[in-house]
């Protein structure tokens, strides 16, 4: 698979865990909504690491590997929060309106990582 396969896969995957968290907000498909949140943390996971092992090997020689780059250990602390997020709406620790608002915020924030892969 090439770059743009493992990206595209990795959008479904994110936009699959979106789906979850709008599902939440209905109280009536709250097994729904978890399991459309879990396939999606999968496929970006996956696909995630995917572009990860072939954007290595384009790079040079002696070159540090992406594994250890701080975009990515951030992006996937964070993917551990968006993963724990809908537990903390399920038990009422926080209403699910502000759990999906946090989930946008580390949307935007994993987005931009990914996108601008500061170094």
């Amino acid at each position: 698979m090439t770059i743009v396969h493992y990206h595209i896969l990795h959008l479904v995957g994110l936009i699959c865990v979106f789906v979850g968290f709008g599902a939440l907000l209905s109280t009536e498909r709250a097994r729904s909504a978890m399991m459309w949140h879990g396939i999606g943390l999968l496929i970006s996971l996956v696909s995630g690491f995917g572009f990860l092992a072939k954007m290595s090997k384009m790079l040079p020689e002696g070159s540090p590997s992406p594994y250890t780059y701080k975009w990515v250990l951030i992006k996937l602390a964070l993917w551990l929060v968006l993963g724990f997020l809908p537990v903390l709406a399920k038990r009422r620790v926080i209403s699910p309106l502000v759990v999906v608002a946090i989930a946008v915020v580390i949307g935007a924030v994993m987005a931009y990582l990914g996108y601008t892969k500061p170094m």
